[in-house]
């Protein structure tokens, strides 16, 4: 069953972040990848988050499913006008590649180049709208299409980032403009991890929880930095007081998981690269529950 099967027929998924390699060399990417088979629904492609070069996600997402994963291409408007998304989008389909998360995407002043010229010519909400006109058959400008694509488009939601009335009427847009599916931001609180699915489920899309586990004290003061309110200070606290810091991370978004399981689509680990330690927690999570949730 594919990940668009598994998500509309409302069973509990599980998606995973792959960061192509700053190279050609993708195969150790890929190949790491296999104790997940089986275990993870799909994999996020990122599309050079924090604004670094890397492999573009299309290709990468190509060589993913080539090699018997599900893909989900990431893309974003940061470096494409709206033809270059267009063109993105329609070769994505042509090889195979349906499942898209569409975003704004981080400015370039966040990178390694800060001098590069940002595009923006779309934001995420006129991204998924032109997605969800290229599925009726029709480019932006209304010209038909030879050759019909019919993608399944899924979003992003910060429930941190700024006033929370206006994240909200962001989302809404997105989930009105054609998402079906939402991928939050890391969720530490299974209090707020439920009102965010409860909220995503009303606006007729499936939300599917962010997980990152905190390793360490640093980690999470970097994190509060970057937005004091999404690490909560039980947490930090916890972090202060353990003498195994990661393990106490680990079972920290653990019990968040084990919450979900109850309210949520889904999960999406956002760690890259803790490919054995995700087998293992997501067979921890399959023994305590059959993957499925009611509408």
């Amino acid at each position: 069953m594919t990940f668009r099967e598994k998500v509309l027929k409302g069973k509990f998924v599980i998606t995973a972040e792959v960061a192509p390699p700053r190279g050609t060399d993708w195969k150790p990417v890929v190949e790491p990848l296999k104790p997940l088979k089986g275990k993870v629904d799909a994999f996020n492609v990122t599309d050079c988050q924090r604004s670094m070069v890397r492999m573009a996600p299309l290709p990468m997402a190509k060589l993913l499913k080539d090699s018997g994963y599900d893909p989900i291409l990431q893309l974003t408007c940061r470096d494409r006008n709206r033809i270059a998304l267009q063109s993105e989008l329609l070769g994505a389909y042509a090889l195979g590649v349906e499942n898209v998360c569409l975003m704004t995407g981080d400015f370039t002043t966040l990178g390694d180049q800060p001098d590069a010229k940002p595009v923006f010519d779309l934001d995420s909400v006129q991204l998924i709208e032109l997605a969800s006109q290229l599925n009726s058959g029709k480019l932006l400008n209304g010209k038909e299409l030879k050759g019909k694509v019919n993608f399944f488009i899924g979003a992003v939601y910060n429930p941190f980032a700024g006033p929370e009335i206006l994240q909200a009427w962001k989302l809404e847009k997105k989930i009105k403009a054609g998402a079906r599916f939402i991928q939050t931001q890391p969720i530490y609180d299974v209090k707020l991890a439920e009102e965010v699915s409860s909220f995503i489920y009303s606006l007729g899309a499936v939300p599917i929880i962010g997980l990152l586990p905190i390793k360490s004290l640093k980690m999470a003061n970097f994190m509060k930095k970057l937005n004091p309110t999404s690490v909560p200070d039980s947490l930090v606290k916890g972090l202060e007081t353990a003498k195994d810091p990661a393990s106490y991370g680990w079972e920290f978004v653990l019990n968040i998981a084990r919450a979900c399981l109850e309210f949520s689509g889904g999960i999406h680990f956002m760690l890259v690269g803790k490919v054995r330690e995700l087998a293992d927690f997501i067979d921890y999570l399959k023994k305590h529950r059959d993957y499925s949730v009611k509408f």
